[in-house]
């Protein structure tokens, strides 16, 4: 009897721990689905990085590419999905034998996971938000190598240009600038690098647009006493592609562009 006692016992404990288990395990799939979830909804900015990486390494030779157009930023939001996916299909077989750890795993993950969404920004100033992932700033590099540029002409310009105004003239214009106006710009053409080019425009010193027939244009636009001048410049704006268009600036919040959106540098004498 006691011994009959005993295996009743030992039975219902058994019966109550697989309970117990088999709840965990539930619990385990639910969040593994969750964080699943989660996860795939930002496959959006994996399949970008993706198309932009076939597009630029498998570029026709008319095409225009920016070689290295990615930033730590594009790696991190490319690989964001694939990373957390991945571990929601390693939990998911834990949870099948060890649920108990695949809950501690879960829980973990339930915290980092947003944690991760929400310092995206620490990589990009422009991009990330709490819970989703910015649009990855596929034209970062591009920008950045243009503005570079604009700036270095800009004080260039500025230093030889003094009281007595900015030039009025191509010579002019090539004088001031040097061999500056030549360096290698971050486009690449048929596995060549191309140059940045120079062009010389007289209108009122505002910002210059046009159809570019290729990337790297710096179009210097000033005005009739050399008082004022500004810089744009062509560009991509997307990391390879057969059409060139004047180069945009970051993506501006309120209801009216600075020059229309474009990337420019302005200098203008002071007025007497």
């Amino acid at each position: 009897m006691e011994h009959e006692t005993r295996e009743l016992r030992t039975t219902r404990r058994n019966r109550k721990r697989d309970m117990e288990t088999g709840g965990k395990r539930k619990f385990a799939f639910a969040l593994t689905a969750l964080i699943a979830g989660i996860s795939a909804a930002q496959l959006d900015e994996t399949f970008p990085a993706i198309s932009f990486w076939w597009k630029v390494n498998h570029a026709a030779s008319s095409q225009f590419v920016v070689a290295h157009w990615w930033t730590s930023y594009t790696v991190a939001s490319a690989l964001f999905a694939p990373f957390w996916l991945t571990c929601a299909g390693v939990t998911f077989l834990l949870a099948k034998r060890r649920p108990g750890l695949a809950l501690i795993a879960l829980s973990t993950f339930l915290i980092v996971e947003p944690v991760s969404c929400a310092s995206a920004p620490s990589l990009e100033r422009e991009s990330g938000n709490l819970l989703g992932l910015e649009t990855p700033p596929f034209a970062d590099v591009e920008r950045n190598a243009d503005r570079r540029h604009l700036v270095s002409i800009d004080e260039r310009i500025r230093s030889v240009g003094g009281a007595g105004g900015f030039p009025l003239s191509e010579e002019e214009l090539r004088r001031a600038v040097g061999d500056l106006a030549s360096e290698a710009s971050p486009y690449v053409q048929n596995g060549r690098r191309i140059k940045f080019d120079l062009r010389f425009i007289t209108n009122e010193g505002v910002p210059y647009s046009a159809n570019p027939e290729k990337p790297g244009i710096v179009y210097y636009a000033v005005n009739s006493d050399g008082s004022q001048f500004v810089l744009t410049i062509s560009g991509l704006n997307t990391p390879a592609s057969d059409r060139t268009s004047m180069m945009k600036e970051v993506a501006w919040i309120g209801a009216k562009q600075p020059w229309g959106g474009l990337l420019a540098v302005e200098e203008a004498l002071p007025q007497k």
